[in-house]
């Protein structure tokens, strides 16, 4: 029926149905023993109202550990937000991030912090299993990454 004309003045609830949010992770190369920042970038949700975020990672554990504190959000999109994370279960980490201001630009959502313990030539993936914005709107699509444990370092994607 086309009499009808839907109007959005005013959205504050964050519900308004957006489409096109992905959320990516990086494909990384590191030696072992070390550190990793792992950026997980987004784009598409900029404006859309996003106060809120969570998802489920899979891991490698035999490659890569979180660490203690695995979510660092400084000079992210998700600076404003609060995070909570769960790595109590080996190979899953569990993120969910909440607050009062929404994420107005796109780039690194928030950085993860990984321990390499795996040999060189080990790889891990990093396989998004669930990833929601706020009620599930804007849908969002999510690319898979993976970490390389390597005797050199240098990363294949930004």
């Amino acid at each position: 029926n086309s009499a009808f004309l839907g109007l959005l003045i005013g959205e504050a609830s964050g519900n308004w149905p957006n489409t096109g949010a992905s959320v990516i992770a990086p494909q990384i190369v590191t030696p072992a023993d070390r550190d990793i920042i792992v950026p997980i970038r987004v784009n598409g949700a900029a404006n859309k109202g996003i106060i809120s975020y969570e998802f489920d990672l899979r891991y490698d554990p035999s490659v890569i550990q979180p660490q203690a504190d695995p979510v660092a959000l400084t000079g992210t999109v998700s600076r404003a937000l609060s995070a909570v994370a769960n790595s109590e279960e080996a190979g899953l980490l569990r993120v969910v991030m909440y607050g009062p201001m929404p994420i107005d630009e796109n780039g690194v959502l928030l950085n993860l912090r990984f321990t390499a313990v795996g040999k060189a030539g080990s790889v891990s993936p990093l396989i998004f299993e669930r990833m929601m914005f706020d009620e599930g709107e804007p849908r969002v699509t999510a690319t898979d990454g993976l970490i390389e444990i390597s005797s050199i370092a240098y990363s294949l994607s930004e």
